[in-house]
Parts: structure tokens; C-alpha cells; sequence
């Protein structure tokens, strides 16, 4: 259970943080090196990786619009307001369109057929070798990992306004919390200015109203921040 729960926490960091940058930045100049990567990282995320760069850039293109970004925090929700955390966490895996998100991806690069293949043949090496370590291990993991992504998600969003390009974010500044997520504290900064690299996305703090949504410590203490028109 400990090593589940420390691999969840490793996943979530590598969707908020490695492979996060990766998109937007990717990590060599070699196009065969940053193809390599994609498919071993697809191993640690539990998704292809470029299913993943799909679905993040549809979030970046429409900011939380409950009509148009699939991860909208107000997709499911009723009455104009944001659909409660815990459903969003717990049912966001299954109501991701993964034929649809694996057919853009395709149309982005033919590398995510490559990822599926790996991943697939991954798995069902583990499967022969070790089922129990599949089951009680890898498959929780993967899971849980989602579920992570997601919360984090829901509250880097939670008391923000999406039709405001400087306002639909929130940040924390928690030193400790930037040192260990990679500046993932200036989510504002970086919904604002996605393509600054993450060592410098602090210089677009400036540029934002001080009226928007700062949070302390870090984004999970956003949680149960209720939202409000």
C-alpha cells in the first residue's frame, strides 16, 4: 500500500510537472531523443503520452469553458456552478473519450501508435511474469495516479473565473511547493504564458491583477474553497 501510494504521488508529479513541461517545452533538440522519451514516459504515466499533449492542449485552448475543454471543472455541473470534487475525480477517467483523444493525437503524430504498442506490450509482459504485481500494484497506481491528476487539476481551477485569461488560474507562491513541483505554484502565470520555459515563469507574475485567485500553501488547499459567480 505504501509503495501504491508513493508511485501515485510520483505519477501525479510526473502529469503536473515532467510531462507537463515536456509539452510545452520539450526536453532535447532531437526529434528521435524527445520520441524516445514520450514512449518510456507513456510506461510511467499509464496513457500515451501524446494522448496526454492532446488533451492538455485542448485544456490550454479553452480554459476551464464548460462547453469546450474536456477537463472543464464545469462540464458536469448544474445550475452554471462547478460539479463537486469528488465526482469529478472519481468519474473523470471514465468519461474521458479515449477513442476520440487517441484519434487527435494520431492526427498530431503517428507516435502515439507506438506508445499504445509499448504500453500494451508492457502490460501483458507483466501480466505473464506477475499478474498479482499487475493487479495489486501497477493497475491501483495508474488509477489513483488519474485521480491525483485530476484533483490537482480541479483545484488549479477551483474559484476562478474561465473567461478571464487573467483570472482563470490560481497560484501559490509556497517556495518549498514550487522548490519540489517545478514552479507549478505559477499556474496563472503559466495558463497566461504557456510557452515561458518553467525555470522563468515566475517574470509573468507582474503582469497579472493582484485581484485574482492566490491560494497558500499549495493547490490542494484550494479544495474545498467553494466557487462563486
Amino acid at each position: 500500500m505504501i509503495l501504491v501510494l508513493i508511485n501515485v504521488f510520483l505519477i501525479g508529479t510526473n502529469y503536473q510537472c515532467i510531462a507537463h513541461n515536456f509539452i510545452h517545452n520539450p526536453f532535447f533538440k532531437s526529434q528521435s531523443l524527445n520520441g524516445l522519451f514520450s514512449i518510456l514516459n507513456t510506461l510511467c504515466l499509464g496513457m500515451p503520452a501524446s494522448m496526454y499533449r492532446a488533451h492538455h492542449l485542448n485544456h490550454h485552448r479553452y480554459n476551464n469553458h464548460p462547453e469546450k475543454d474536456d477537463s472543464s471543472t464545469f462540464r458536469h455541473g448544474k445550475n452554471g456552478e462547478q460539479e463537486n470534487i469528488f465526482t469529478y475525480c472519481l468519474l473523470g477517467i471514465l468519461r474521458t473519450n479515449l477513442p476520440a483523444l487517441y484519434r487527435v493525437a494520431k492526427k498530431q503524430s503517428s507516435l502515439v501508435v507506438a506508445e499504445l504498442l509499448v504500453m500494451i506490450f508492457f502490460i501483458a509482459t507483466l501480466l505473464f511474469l506477475n499478474g498479482k504485481l499487475v493487479i495489486y500494484y501497477l493497475i491501483p497506481s495508474y488509477l489513483f495516479g488519474q485521480f491525483f491528476a485530476l484533483l490537482e487539476n480541479y483545484c488549479e481551477h477551483n474559484h476562478t473565473n474561465f473567461n478571464d485569461r487573467k483570472r482563470d488560474s490560481v497560484s501559490c507562491y509556497n517556495s518549498i511547493y514550487n522548490f519540489i513541483w517545478f514552479n507549478n505554484g505559477f499556474h496563472q502565470e503559466h495558463h497566461y504564458s504557456p510557452q515561458v520555459h518553467w525555470t522563468k515563469i515566475s517574470s509573468v507574475k507582474d503582469t497579472l491583477p493582484s485581484d485574482r485567485t492566490i491560494i497558500g500553501g499549495c493547490h490542494l488547499m484550494n479544495s474545498l474553497k467553494k466557487y462563486k459567480k
